[in-house]
């Protein structure tokens, strides 16, 4: 070795393929799915848990389940801008993971940690001041309004919070780490879980306060659930952690993380926005709030598919990124196809069980029988499409793991607005087919929208992306 070349022991670290001394890919990728599974899965107990609350109070059931079903879209929302942070940290603490470049990890978590408290901050202002306006962009009308309205001030308050938990999250999974997020988020779940039921219910002494109680257990839990995560960055984690000279600004690696950030933050931005534009379209076509209702439901149930797959989906863009790190291409596709046989698997079980056993599913979160019939019927038909939208997750998350997002951003967006977006509005406003209808929009997007995603990765220019 020269002196010029052990002068620069990160670089030379970076260039060496690792793959020998890496662990089998399929016990690593499990290692890496099943906490992510794990916390998802329960993360979905928690939004079928507001749902059911919501369903089984004493008075305005149907009012409360549209709103926590619209609201649920805000939390996305919030999801969606923590992620155009973290998936560039994510692809980046990967790749230097994968070189064993230590200190590169550490400075693009303090980085990321930096641009999520800012981005929380500006957001929580921005809601305060428009929260009327937010309420209002619902479509939903009377004391649904309302309820979504006190929703969404008191979460205001929980925006910084929220968006540094996702952040750092994708941070540490980036490092190989799913445990600690894991573990956070079912932190979160479990207080949300007991602090809503015990305060919508009039439980262990506290007052029942009915809707309010959902969502003051909601934001409280964020917010213990922000801070825990603070502390273990601060103390140290999984080989990652945030040192405070790492928070001020460096923009060069700033301009790294949005770089891969920015472009799937759009792309999911847009998306976030036709699918709310179509949650809104449903709720202001059917004052009686049963579409909205039937529709939210009918999503929450799907996520015991759905979840499955963006498991490994991310545990697939971890592994292309080390892999690619290690200068292993062959290595990072060997990943993403073993991440859809299993994921993609089993989201194609929990499509036949939607078409066979879709009722008993619709009765688990509704009793009004026109939920429970029109659930059944849009569940029946998201079953056909369970293996495109596995193709969808999880091949993306591999594209983005490798910093491919642009093309996936533009494949997304062809497919959402095309024909996600105007296929469905134009089947609840123009031609008024009601929800099943638009269920038929949703699913057949989805298999074209996984059948894009496939090609592409099937091209292989991701192997050769410059990040």
């Amino acid at each position: 070795m020269t002196r010029a070349e052990a002068a620069r022991p990160e670089i030379l670290s970076y260039d060496r393929p690792r793959s020998a001394a890496a662990p089998p890919l399929f016990r690593q990728l499990l290692f890496l799915a099943l906490p992510i599974l794990a916390e998802q899965m329960l993360h979905s107990v928690v939004g079928l848990t507001d749902v059911y609350l919501a369903g089984h109070l004493r008075r305005d059931a149907v009012d409360a389940t549209a709103a926590i079903g619209s609201i649920a879209y805000i939390l996305w929302l919030l999801g969606l801008i923590a992620g155009a942070i973290g998936t560039g940290s994510t692809a980046l603490v990967a790749r230097a993971t994968g070189a064993r470049h230590r200190s590169l990890a550490n400075s693009v978590c303090g980085q990321t940690v930096t641009a999520a408290v800012l981005a929380g901050v500006a957001l929580s202002a921005l809601t305060l001041l428009f929260a009327p306006q937010v309420a209002a962009v619902t479509g939903l009308k009377g004391q649904a309004y309302d309820f979504a309205l006190f929703y969404v001030r008191l979460l205001s308050i929980a925006l910084p919070f929220i968006i540094f938990l996702f952040a750092a999250n994708s941070c540490l999974r980036g490092a190989g780490d799913t445990v600690t997020p894991a573990t956070s988020v079912i932190v979160v779940d479990l207080v949300n879980m007991g602090l809503s039921a015990s305060l919508s219910r009039g439980w262990l002494g506290l007052p029942e306060i009915g809707f309010k109680g959902i969502a003051i257990g909601t934001v409280t839990a964020y917010v213990i659930g922000g801070l825990l995560q603070l502390a273990v960055l601060l103390r140290g984690r999984g080989g990652l952690r945030l040192h405070p000279h790492r928070l001020r600004p460096h923009w060069h690696t700033l301009r790294r993380i949005f770089k891969i950030g920015l472009p799937s933050g759009v792309e999911n931005l847009l998306i976030w926005g036709a699918n709310f534009a179509i949650v809104a379209a449903i709720n202001a076509t059917d004052p009686t709030n049963v579409s909205g209702s039937a529709h939210i439901i009918t999503i929450r149930l799907e996520a015991m598919s759905f979840l499955i797959g963006y498991s490994f989906a991310m545990a697939a863009a971890t592994l292309v990124g080390q892999s690619l790190g290690m200068n292993d291409p062959k290595r990072a596709a060997r990943s993403a196809y073993l991440a859809y046989a299993i994921g993609g698997g089993a989201m194609g079980f929990m499509g036949v069980m939607f078409v066979l056993f879709n009722k008993p599913f619709s009765h688990l979160l509704a009793e009004d029988p026109k939920i429970v019939t029109l659930t059944a019927r849009c569940l029946f038909i998201t079953g056909f499409a369970q293996l495109g939208f596995a193709a969808s997750l999880i091949f993306s998350a591999a594209l983005r793991g490798a910093g491919d997002t642009v093309v996936v951003m533009a494949i997304n967006l062809a497919s959402i607005l095309g024909v996600r977006l105007t296929g469905a509005l134009l089947v609840a406003r123009h031609f008024k087919l009601g929800l099943p209808a638009i269920w038929m929009v949703l699913a057949a997007e989805l298999m074209i929208r996984g059948t894009s995603i496939f090609l592409r990765f099937l091209h292989g220019g991701w192997k050769h992306v410059k990040v």
